[in-house]
């Protein structure tokens, strides 16, 4: 039977803060459902609030290994929901009030928080275990096994293992949400959860979607757009403060990679581009400090590309931005240039377009993690992926809906195109996809565009290369909009056949490094179908099989490839 691998979803969270309009306590083999004025928003909104990777999902999909995400809400996801034209639909929603009442009213931390989420997975192991055959992994559950041995285990059971990961490192603030006390030391909060017997954790995301007064790690890229914040509404969404990583920040990614049982991976989704930058640099210097580090991927578990490199971007200034003031604050706006990356044969929503936006990945930065042996998953967010408008999506303005950057990096990157260090990073027709099917022609360009940035900027082993380094990251329960056709976890079955159809006119239509093809082809010109197969199965499940058995020999390649 197929197996899938998913490196980004949160299994349990809408369980944490939904509940059943009738029961009160939404049990474990329900999902979240809204319905009567809900369902309209929820439709609206493009289906955010629903179920879509239940444990009831899980056991019905093809899904044998993943990683779920534990994230404690944010005040600015508190702090004003659902309020359209002044009227306050949040009642109508399924969700538990307490949860985001605390928050708002400061009652709680978000360490609190994380570590009540992390009783609650553990409380549900063992129904999970036997009612829809979930198990949570621990390396030290795996010590002393080989590669070939943790292989068969894992696929010798019909059994979903599912790795943790900590979505944003507002989960280690000890302090009051919004009573102006900092959180002075979270690396001891990180250094406290490594050092429990009882959970793992393979990553963590430094950053998330919003500003956290009480404990700045660096910069965050903004990722609510407009129509994202009918449901939510925060001016911490908008990026404002700081440049680059914060010595708190420095702090907890140290703590992350050095801790010699159960170092964390950082997983830059979520992060500004400077802050990004900057990792890199820091992650260089932290090498030479403690060489291994060097051992440890560096990954982005659901992401998008830009289809630009951050040098070309910069240099030939492909945005305009403007500044003012908001609440006697300077705020930055940054509006990139639409990027055209493909086409389809719908008459009206004829051409495919990337999401410019900064929190996506540059083309150095596909290759700087695909050179550390890392991962980069594509998230299934249709708003990720490029896709704004459902009715006319080809009708774009030359610039991209604007995004907030902080003053600080505005100034250092799109004023006077500095990167991190002070210097200027040196510059560098057929079966196309009906109107339904666009998403997943979209999907198809992230995955050609990453193996040709891979293919360009490093040289690989024989055995090795670019797919090797590429999975779903599907980001489902993350309050995301689903590409067309993949609404939840049990139609991922449907990808392969998809991929099958469009990775080849992927390849041959992608405008960016157009001479560059990454399939094989047939002397006759046909494309190679044993290798088209090849890198399906790498991207839908050998890759993440891959990098979970290196993450449960803690990273020790044993003879794996990277």
């Amino acid at each position: 039977m197929e197996k899938l691998f998913d490196f980004h979803f949160h299994l349990l969270f809408k369980h944490y803060i939904g509940v059943d309009a009738q029961k009160g306590v939404l049990a474990l083999d329900e999902d979240l459902k809204t319905s009567g004025v809900a369902n309209l928003l929820n439709d609206l909104l493009g289906g955010p609030f629903d179920s879509q990777s239940s444990p009831s999902k899980v056991k019905r999909s093809l899904l044998s290994l993943g990683v779920t995400g534990i994230l404690s809400v944010e005040h600015a996801f508190a702090n004003r929901i659902l309020q359209v034209v002044g009227l306050d639909f949040s009642s109508i929603l399924p969700l538990k009030t307490s949860v985001f009442e605390e928050v708002r009213a400061g009652k709680t931390s978000y360490y609190q928080q994380f570590k009540d989420q992390v009783g609650f997975h553990l409380q549900k192991e063992t129904e999970l275990r036997n009612s829809f055959q979930i198990g949570f992994l621990k390396r030290s559950d795996w010590a002393g096994k080989s590669s070939q041995e943790i292989a068969a285990e894992l696929g010798a059971e019909n059994i979903t293992w599912l790795a943790f990961s900590i979505e944003g490192g507002h989960n280690l603030s000890d302090a009051p949400i919004r009573k102006g006390i900092p959180s002075r030391n979270p690396e001891r909060q990180l250094l406290e959860i490594q050092d429990r017997e009882d959970i793992d954790f393979i990553s963590i995301n430094l950053c998330h979607l919003s500003f956290i007064p009480e404990q700045p790690l660096g910069g965050f890229a903004q990722g609510m757009t407009r129509i994202a914040q009918i449901a939510f509404k925060s001016e911490d969404f908008m990026p404002k403060f700081g440049l680059g990583l914060t010595e708190l920040g420095k702090k907890v990614i140290a703590q992350a990679l050095t801790h010699t049982t159960k170092p964390v991976l950082i997983d830059v989704k979520h992060m500004s581009l400077y802050t990004r930058l900057d990792f890199y640099q820091y992650r260089e210097q932290l090498i030479l400090q403690h060489p291994e580090v060097e051992r440890l991927p560096i990954i982005s578990s659901h992401t998008g590309f830009t289809f630009t490199s951050a040098a070309e971007y910069l240099e030939q200034q492909r945005f305009r931005s403007s500044t003012a003031l908001a609440s006697g604050l300077p705020v930055s706006k940054v509006e990139p240039e639409n990027r055209r990356i493909g086409r389809t044969n719908d008459l009206v929503n004829r051409g495919l377009f990337a999401n410019p936006w900064t929190i996506n990945l540059f083309d150095e930065e596909i290759a700087e993690i695909m050179q550390s042996g890392g991962m980069i998953g594509l998230s299934l967010d249709q708003r990720i992926l490029g896709a704004t408008n459902p009715a006319a999506d080809s009708l774009r303005d030359r610039y991209y809906e604007g995004e907030y950057v902080a003053y600080p990096e505005w100034e250092r990157l799109f004023r006077d195109g500095k990167l991190p260090g002070e210097e200027k990073e040196e510059a560098r027709r057929s079966l196309v996809p009906s109107k339904q099917e666009r998403h997943s022609m979209l999907l198809c360009l992230h995955l050609v565009h990453a193996a040709r940035v891979g293919y360009a900027n490093q040289n690989w082993l024989e055995g090795t290369s670019p797919w090797d380094h590429l999975c779903i990251g599907s980001d489902f329960d993350g309050l995301i909009n689903p590409i067309n056709g993949f609404e939840d976890v049990t139609r991922l079955g449907r990808l392969r056949s998809q991929l099958m159809t469009y990775l080849p006119q992927a390849d041959k239509y992608l405008l960016p490094h157009a001479h560059l093809k990454v399939l094989r082809y047939n002397p006759d010109g046909t494309v190679n179908r044993a290798f088209l197969e090849q890198v399906i199965d790498a991207f839908l499940y050998q890759n993440g099989h891959r990098f979970i058995i290196r993450y449960l020999l803690n990273w020790k390649s044993a003879g794996l490839p990277v």
